[in-house]
């Protein structure tokens, strides 16, 4: 049987896992080793991206975080190694990008803030003028402001798929079918969200052992709501669910 490429990446990443824990920290063999991971990991789908100018350095500090410490920190949370990696380093990687953030979105934005876009420093209020905007403080501003709130959304979002993924407080795992205790909110979210392929319904069902029927029935009637009450605590806003 052919071996997909998945696999064969699953396989690389976990060869290399192996070859860097066998060796000291910052030994010959060690760098050598760490490269090519790095080298790996640096192409794996799914990571978090930035237009800030300083995403570079929020980059470069989450490699050395994990370069540092993936031996001894880094444990896969599910099936797929591949998805596990990229939720430790999203994880460390969503707080850095936050940084970038936290001093021009928290507060009021300075017009003047000095930014490097395409090499050439400038200030936003240039920047929004480049962009033929007729009114740059009003409507490109709020273009701005708007691009920071989705790249805060798609951060949240990995917050809350690690959620997902541990159940801090059961509260997942404790909303079960009555009938069926296998058949709770947290394991049919790791299915419809962190398993890769997705999962239909119709496969969950068969799975759990649980009718269609019964299981949206939960799913729509108390793993929906319960899902929208998390994300609302973890700082989800908007009106509309992050869930289906």
């Amino acid at each position: 049987m052919a071996i997909s490429e998945k696999n064969i990446m699953a396989i690389k990443l976990s060869q290399l896992l192996q070859q860097v824990s066998e060796h000291p920290q910052g030994s010959k063999q060690w760098r050598r080793a760490m490269h090519h991971l790095l080298i790996e990991l640096q192409n794996l789908p799914g990571l978090l991206k930035s237009s800030h100018p300083d995403y570079l350095d929020a980059l470069n500090q989450t490699w050395e975080k994990v370069s540092r410490d993936i031996c001894c920190e880094f444990q896969p949370r599910s099936k797929s190694l591949e998805t596990s990696l990229v939720h430790w380093i999203n994880g460390y990687l969503y707080w850095r990008i936050k940084d970038l953030y936290s001093c021009n979105v928290k507060t009021s934005l300075s017009l003047d803030i000095p930014i490097n876009k395409d090499g050439e420093q400038k200030i936003l209020i240039d920047i929004l003028e480049d962009t033929g905007i007729t009114n740059p403080i009003l409507n490109g501003l709020d273009r701005y402001i708007e691009q920071l709130e989705q790249e805060e959304i798609q951060c949240l979002v990995i917050k809350i798929l690690d959620y997902l993924e541990k159940d801090p407080q059961n509260h997942l795992k404790n909303c079960y079918y009555p009938t069926n205790p296998h058949c709770h909110c947290q394991l049919i979210s790791q299915k419809r969200f962190l398993q890769e392929p997705a999962q239909t319904f119709k496969q969950i069902s068969q799975d759990l052992d649980i009718s269609s029927r019964k299981l949206m029935n939960h799913w729509y009637g108390r793993c929906i709501p319960l899902l929208q009450q998390i994300s609302s605590n973890l700082g989800y806003r908007k009106d509309n669910s992050l869930f289906s």
